[in-house]
């Protein structure tokens, strides 16, 4: 062999492929953040529901990342926020509620109000909705704690493997307190951390690399708007010049190195709201529709494999304008 490294044998399944970067370079994959429920910036289905993930999977997303919560009886639905107020015809807390209860509630529009037919799907109708190819990102709302039940939930469902979970852990501490929840969870669990390049740093992923071995990280570009960049433009708008430190060089060796995706999410966060900060260094969904090379093909030209966005549709219609996906 000579001392190279044996060669990658191609992928074939999508769950496959997402697991091997190496042995499928240049694949692009587009997550749908909670399901495609809009269309040109304009709300048309509920998100977070069973026809939003049908549609993600129509289009041709590769994965849809979903949000779970637990009612009063301990069922597992998908839902973002802790109450009911935003997004269905009731208020209250998610978890002072009873599965039968919500199974009464329709889904509404967040801005007008209008009632869609749909409903609080559980945890389980929505792995359900997923085919037999789409992977699944789920984010813990309420705590790494819940990774036994979601894995127990995909198994049940037949989705193990197109299930992933993802949790913000706010301290690289807890790495090892997830490696140990997964370890006695009696089903497979593919779990993406994500790290904060004002927090976690190159170190931050060395350590989630050496402890999770994890397939993909999330990687946020808390870039904050009109920071002191001296008399560089797009740095005081708030733009990001070269994706920070978990997109730099470095950042890509490691991620060749351990076989790992890095994930991208081009969700628009207001930089005026107080308490806010960039998910991904200014370069995000409203940009990429006016300007997709300046943020999708920025991505990609530093490393990012998996791009989650509010605009699946413009998206993947960009990346097989471009040459990235047949």
């Amino acid at each position: 062999m000579n001392g190279e490294e044996p060669m990658q044998k191609p992928a074939t399944s999508l769950a496959e492929r997402f697991r091997n970067p190496n042995g499928n370079p240049g694949e692009v994959f587009v997550m749908a953040h909670r399901g495609a429920f809009l269309d040109e910036d304009r709300v048309i289905l509920p998100e977070n529901s069973v026809p939003a993930i049908e549609r993600a999977r129509r289009i041709g997303c590769d994965l849809v990342e979903i949000d779970v919560q637990f009612t009063s009886d301990g069922t597992a639905v998908v839902m973002h926020d802790t109450t009911l107020d935003r997004t269905t015809a009731a208020s209250g807390e998610v978890a002072s509620c009873s599965h039968a209860d919500l199974g009464e509630v329709p889904l509404v529009h967040p801005e007008t109000r209008q009632e869609f037919a749909a409903r609080v799907p559980t945890l389980e109708e929505a792995f359900l909705a997923l085919g037999d190819e789409m992977l699944v990102n789920v984010e813990l709302k309420t705590g790494i704690e819940a990774i036994p039940e979601i894995a127990r939930i995909a198994a049940d469902a037949g989705v193990s493997g197109q299930l992933t979970v993802k949790s913000n852990l706010g301290d690289a501490t807890r790495f090892e307190r997830v490696a140990e929840i997964i370890s006695r969870t009696p089903h497979p669990v593919d779990f993406i951390p994500v790290l904060v390049d004002s927090r976690d740093g190159l170190e931050g992923m060395r350590a989630a690399c050496e402890v999770l071995s994890p397939n993909c990280v999330e990687c946020i570009v808390d870039y904050g708007f009109g920071r002191d960049a001296g008399y560089n433009l797009l740095a005081r708008r708030g733009m990001t010049i070269d994706g920070g430190p978990l997109f730099s060089l470095e950042a890509r060796r490691i991620a060749a190195g351990r076989n790992l995706r890095l994930f991208v999410n081009t969700l628009f966060v207001n930089p005026h709201i107080s308490g806010h900060h960039q998910w991904n260094g200014g370069r995000s969904c409203e940009l990429g529709r006016i300007a997709p090379d300046s943020v999708y093909g920025f991505w990609i030209a530093h490393g990012a494999t998996v791009i989650q966005t509010d605009d699946p549709p413009f998206v993947l219609d960009w990346l097989k304008a471009s040459g990235f996906r047949g």
